[in-house]
């Protein structure tokens, strides 16, 4: 067996690994929108599998799927909707930035077949299972045994519970782990405590006549909020716009994919969910809760809703901004960039971490359990310092791929 590594490696985004077992198995195809160079980057080309299994619909795993429309490609029911609202958007926003057009991503929604959790498919010798993976709805680990080798790809998990996700199980007896190390150097907060802080926020000033502005990701972050929200107040004015509008109602007709989902649906019905004008002004003229895309604030309805909020509001960032985002500006330089224009904010802003991803311990405990003959790091910033502590501290044998390496298991 070898594998190919076509991205993430050594880097968060643009996830693309081939498997060479006695077929060819494509692991996630994603883009990386947000690069040094102000470009986005695809994964490395010229492959031909014989099967995509895609892990979740994150774009950074599934961006450039379509790239690949004439194969068949495996997934849950949710992230097969979720990347249709996601490809649309993406072929709005970039346009013929996209290395695929809108005939590949028509011809790549037809050759989705649905792959649930714990249903094993068989090709050539080489069997596919999935996992939940307790990062978002539909999200999956894949679990490959070929000639009695298991190699195991992890894509983006959780262990801890959240309001809305069961966290990913431990697995035991796994040859060959490929581990996503996003927070491999830190720790998550109790979740608790986050929870408490957001309150804390929501309740001086929401009582001081503002509103709490929550950028949030229209996929997982905005259904997390909405539910963890809801579990501490149920009568909150909270105002849901923007894209998270359309992947909620995706969230609520998957409800086996959702850890509670009588309390989520009761939880959606008691938001309200911006559908126009006077709903806009609705949300900024009395004290609410605001969550709106963009999470990294390049682009959507929260810029607006920044600059209509009264003195009294506050921005509370519940997840990571990439460097030269507007969020990221915000946050270290105290100026957005609107229409090439720098827009100095005086709002007070708050980072929380809600992140979906598994911290220090959770990786480090996934590794003890699955005990494995070797670990391939992927999609972190620094895979290689883990690499080598794991080696020397721990005593595992891991390695951290270069882009394009080819590995030999």
């Amino acid at each position: 067996m070898e594998l190919e590594c076509l991205g993430a490696s050594g880097e968060v985004g643009r996830s693309a690994f081939l498997l060479h077992t006695d077929k060819k198995i494509m692991m996630d195809y994603g883009i990386k929108l947000f690069d040094e160079s102000g470009t986005a980057k695809f994964p490395v080309e010229s492959i031909d599998p014989d099967m995509v299994v895609l892990s979740h619909a994150h774009l950074d795993h599934s961006g450039c799927l379509p790239m690949l429309s004439k194969y068949r490609w495996y997934a849950t029911p949710p992230t097969r909707d979720i990347v249709d609202v996601l490809w649309k958007d993406s072929m709005k926003i970039m346009g013929e930035g996209l290395p695929y057009t809108l005939a590949d991503y028509k011809r790549a929604l037809k050759k989705w077949t649905p792959l649930l959790y714990e249903q094993t498919i068989r090709t050539g010798e080489t069997e596919v299972t999935l996992h939940d993976a307790g990062h978002i709805s539909g999200a999956a680990m894949v679990d490959i045994e070929y000639q009695g080798k298991r190699v195991f790809y992890t894509g983006d998990f959780k262990c801890q519970d959240t309001f809305m996700h069961k966290g990913a199980d431990y697995y035991e007896d796994i040859d060959i782990l490929i581990l996503e190390s996003t927070y491999a150097n830190r720790e998550h907060p109790k979740r608790s405590d986050t929870d408490q802080i957001l309150m804390d926020n929501v309740y001086e000033t929401i009582d001081n006549g503002g509103n709490i502005l929550l950028p949030s990701f229209a996929l997982g972050r905005t259904q997390e909020l909405i539910a963890t929200i809801r579990n501490y107040d149920k009568e909150i004015p909270v105002f849901v716009d923007g894209m998270g509008r359309e992947i909620t109602r995706i969230y609520l007709d998957h409800p086996r994919y959702i850890r509670d989902a009588k309390a989520f649906r009761r939880a959606v019905k008691s938001v309200r969910m911006v559908s126009g004008i006077p709903d806009k002004k609705s949300a900024t003229r009395e004290p609410s809760i605001i969550i709106s895309s963009a999470g990294m604030m390049n682009g959507g309805p929260i810029l607006n809703y920044m600059f209509h909020s009264n003195a009294q509001s506050k921005l509370i960032f519940t997840g990571y901004c990439v460097e030269e985002t507007n969020g990221w500006l915000l946050q270290h330089k105290g100026y957005i960039i609107r229409d090439e224009e720098e827009l100095h904010v005086d709002l007070p802003w708050e980072y929380l971490d809600f992140s979906a991803h598994a911290g220090r311990a959770d990786l480090l405990n996934f590794i003890k359990h699955a005990n494995p003959e070797k670990i391939i790091l992927v999609h972190g910033d620094d895979t290689q310092g883990f690499a080598t502590e794991l080696n020397e501290a721990f005593g595992y044998n891991a390695i951290a791929p270069k882009e394009g390496e080819r590995i030999r298991i």
